[in-house]
């Protein structure tokens, strides 16, 4: 799963199905998902075959940082999620599995 399928489903409940999820929200609950992830080591954050540095926060408050404003930016004129495709994003996710197998998406 992309960084950008985790952005698709990243609401609580039945709302992610008719976009009564506000984006402000569901930005919350996105991070708050991946910060999760970050710290249970299910993931690692990476761009261009690198992994990115910083801690866990470091690298959530750049994701913060860079993240667009409204849903307007994260389509980027094109589709939901289409900025995590763009130079704006600061990576991509990198699945560890149990074994230490490392699944670039």
């Amino acid at each position: 799963m992309s960084i950008g399928a985790l952005w698709e489903v990243s609401c609580p409940d039945e709302d992610i199905w008719n976009d009564a999820f506000p984006f402000e929200e569901k930005k919350e609950y996105f991070f708050a998902f991946l910060q999760r992830l970050l710290e249970d080591g299910k993931i690692k954050l990476a761009s261009r075959g690198k992994f990115l540095e910083g801690s866990v926060a470091e690298q959530i408050a750049l994701y913060c940082e860079r993240f667009p404003k409204n849903q307007e930016g994260m389509d980027a004129d094109a589709f939901d999620g289409f900025w995590f495709l763009t130079e704006e994003c600061p990576g991509g996710i990198v699945w560890i599995h149990d074994n230490g197998y490392e699944d670039w998406t």
